[in-house]
């Protein structure tokens, strides 16, 4: 940062804006923030706003096209960017790539604010995964009798590998996808696995590079009965070192807990800096190999 930090918070807004609050007294500048977590499963689809001193500024807003520019390259070649302007939001036509490398620029017009950009790329794809699941095969955490889930995939021993895994159950009444609560065994009981807001789980393979690894889930009885079309969603995901950085400082910033039960960071237990690979900004620019299965 330009100026000297003795300790930030960031504050996520709808639009994915930070709030970034310095030492009182300390001579603040703005900075373009870049939002964009990007996966195999869809275009890019990237969002700039600014970030502001919490103490004396206003919200942080989403920036426009008539306030920047943005420009994407696939290896060095340029990636063509649509502006949203109901959503505010710039999209290609083209999904990400695992082996291509992605560079990001922003750039100030009216020279606001300090140009910006960004490397990402897309993880390698799980050489070996399998989901599956028995019906009334488990006993869930009010001891009744449930379905079992499972997933079984093979960690790459050549890599350090990051991955985010989420159990999901089908609810034909809203049509959606949901997390349920399930007794965690295994990797996701580790202290260094981190729960995620929308009920997923981070964590690395530190403890089992190279291994096979099964992780099981028991949903509460009754979530699916009578389901005529999907039951459950498997998902797990391969993420960049920059996403796990930046995702795993995100929920310790929020709090969440472990998968074992361990507390988060939160802002009463010290601050913690959500992290960055925007080059003289903040936000991410990351991606994500996704996986599901969908079982019937």
């Amino acid at each position: 940062m330009k100026n000297k930090i003795l300790y930030s918070i960031f504050i996520f807004a709808q639009f994915g804006c930070i709030e970034e609050i310095p030492v009182e007294n300390i001579a603040y500048s703005e900075k373009l923030v870049v939002n964009e977590l990007f996966s195999n499963n869809e275009p890019f689809s990237i969002q700039i706003s600014n970030s502001k001193n919490a103490y004396k500024e206003p919200n942080p807003i989403v920036l426009d096209s008539t306030q920047v520019s943005v420009t994407l390259f696939e290896d060095n070649k340029p990636v063509k960017l649509i502006y949203d302007a109901f959503a505010n939001i710039y999209y290609s036509q083209v999904k990400p790539v695992t082996g291509k490398s992605y560079q990001l620029f922003v750039l100030s017009k009216f020279n606001k604010y300090t140009s910006v950009s960004a490397i990402g790329n897309l993880p390698e794809k799980l050489k070996s995964k399998n989901s599956s699941f028995i019906e009334d095969g488990g006993i869930d955490m009010q001891g009744n009798t449930s379905d079992l889930l499972k997933l079984t995939f093979l960690d790459d021993a050549n890599s350090k590998d990051h991955y985010k895994l989420n159990f999901f159950y089908y609810s034909e009444l809203i049509d959606k996808f949901t997390a349920f609560d399930f007794e965690l065994n295994g990797i996701l009981a580790s202290v260094t696995t981190i729960k995620s807001r929308d009920g997923g789980f981070l964590f690395s393979d530190e403890t089992f590079n190279g291994q096979q690894q099964t992780v099981t889930a028991v949903p509460p009885f009754g979530l699916v009965k009578g389901n005529t079309t999907y039951k459950y969603l498997i998902q797990i995901q391969r993420i960049s070192e920059d996403y796990w950085k930046y995702s795993s400082t995100l929920e310790q910033y929020r709090g969440g807990l472990s998968g074992g039960g361990g507390g988060g960071g939160g802002v009463f237990n010290g601050a913690v800096v959500v992290y960055t690979n925007v080059l003289n900004g903040l936000g991410i620019f990351a991606g994500a190999n996704v996986e599901g299965d969908t079982l019937k």
